[in-house]
């Protein structure tokens, strides 16, 4: 698989390590810790101020990218024009992710009841909401694309000189962040991850895999928030 930087021309400063002590030490404990709290003690807030709360988080990985980008003199987004393949390989991925999800608005069964309830969770109900959370959907896009498939992908790969190796441990990252929903939920996840990272090696740039992401959460999101709000005026309908 072709690599979008190339990871020979990496030389590790500080910035870099500091990103990696970030992605791969300090996000995944407190996305450990956050998942206990929640297994323990599950608490809810209002959904905006989530939103709100992950876009600020995503804001921070940015500036990162953007310290790592400095240092290693990284040029993560050039002039691109997408063509015919490029966005078919894109619609494929998209799919890939999207398609299992349209089956929750006409049927009830809920195989993992954790990703259930925590998804419910964060599932935008009214039109502001949804507003705030396509929002959060944009920020998620080009900051974890940047972030995982971008940055930490170039710098493992210029550590373990191996492209496969780099992706796995890229998606397992990536996976493990999204512990806010549940194991099943932080796999599907990072099986996500993976296939962002193989679309950038197919189409050489961020901007489809970006694209990707951001539409996946927005459709997932809408189904999730469409279900969760019929499911709560058919219990105020039986009370």
């Amino acid at each position: 698989m072709p690599f979008l930087l190339d990871p020979a021309q990496v030389r590790l400063g500080p910035a870099s390590w500091l990103y990696l002590l970030v992605l791969c030490v300090l996000l995944p404990l407190a996305a450990l810790r956050q998942h206990g709290a929640m297994s323990a003690e599950p608490r809810s807030m209002p959904r905006s101020r989530i939103y709100l709360s992950a876009i600020t988080t995503h804001v921070v990985l940015l500036a990162l990218v953007w310290l790592v980008a400095r240092e290693q003199r990284f040029r993560l987004l050039v002039d691109y024009r997408p063509g015919a393949a490029h966005i078919g390989i894109g619609l494929a991925a998209l799919a890939l992710g999207v398609l299992p999800f349209i089956p929750l608005l006409w049927h009830n069964r809920v195989s993992d009841s954790i990703a259930h309830e925590r998804t419910r969770l964060i599932a935008p109900r009214t039109p502001r909401e949804f507003g705030v959370f396509y929002l959060l959907c944009v920020a998620a896009g080009v900051a974890e694309e940047l972030a995982y498939r971008g940055v930490l992908f170039t710098l493992v790969a210029s550590l373990v000189d191996s492209w496969w190796i780099a992706a796995l441990v890229g998606a397992a990252l990536f996976g493990v962040v999204h512990l806010f929903q549940g194991w099943k939920s932080a796999g599907i996840a990072a099986l996500m991850g993976l296939r962002d990272q193989i679309v950038v090696a197919l189409t050489g740039t961020l901007f489809i895999a970006i694209a990707v992401h951001m539409l996946h959460d927005a459709i997932a999101g809408t189904v999730i928030g469409i279900r969760a709000r019929r499911e709560e005026g058919a219990t105020l309908a039986v009370s």
